[in-house]
């Protein structure tokens, strides 16, 4: 009898832990960010991505590696406000060359409070569509970020790519 009554208090323990958790983060305030990525590829004058590793001869991707160090503007017009940069590396991780996996530090250069603050993404990129992927943390006033981000190419000329970035996410307190 002393064993179901143990067994009772410790599943009620068990699930009070695990209500309690997801009622405190639902409490978090969300937070959004807006911004354009502005790339200038590979081969261009002024590129700001390279493709650093290809072992193909042929016209695959698989595999290809990237770095990139783009620009991060408050518009779509590449003579828009720069507000930071975003900085990372870009894997063709698909068979079938529809994706990629990304992971890029967003270095926020003039952002009001969050100047001086970066965030840290990973995450499945579609070349097909809008793609979402995760924030996994950040630094400064940004620090212990968790959240989301979604992407769309909005333009592609000549070399040049604008990508629109919404960015959702709570901080840790």
């Amino acid at each position: 009898m002393a064993a179901d009554r143990f067994s009772s208090v410790a599943l009620v323990l068990l699930l009070t832990c695990c209500v309690a958790v997801p009622a405190a983060a639902a409490g978090d305030a969300l937070t959004h960010i807006h911004f354009y990525f502005h790339e200038v590829q590979a081969g261009a004058p002024n590129a700001t991505v390279v493709v650093v590793a290809s072992l193909h001869k042929n016209a695959s991707t698989f595999g290809d590696v990237g770095v990139f160090d783009n620009a991060l503007r408050e518009g779509p017009d590449p003579a828009s406000r720069l507000i930071g940069r975003a900085q990372g590396v870009g894997v063709h991780a698909s068979l079938d060359e529809s994706s990629g996996l990304t992971a890029i530090n967003f270095v926020l250069s003039d952002y009001g409070e969050y100047s001086g603050s970066t965030l840290a993404t990973i995450g499945r990129l579609s070349l097909s569509g809008p793609s979402e992927r995760s924030i996994v943390g950040g630094t400064g006033k940004l620090r212990f970020a968790r959240g989301y981000m979604t992407s769309k190419l909005l333009s592609s000329k000549g070399a040049s790519i604008v990508v629109v970035f919404d960015m959702y996410f709570t901080l840790a307190h």
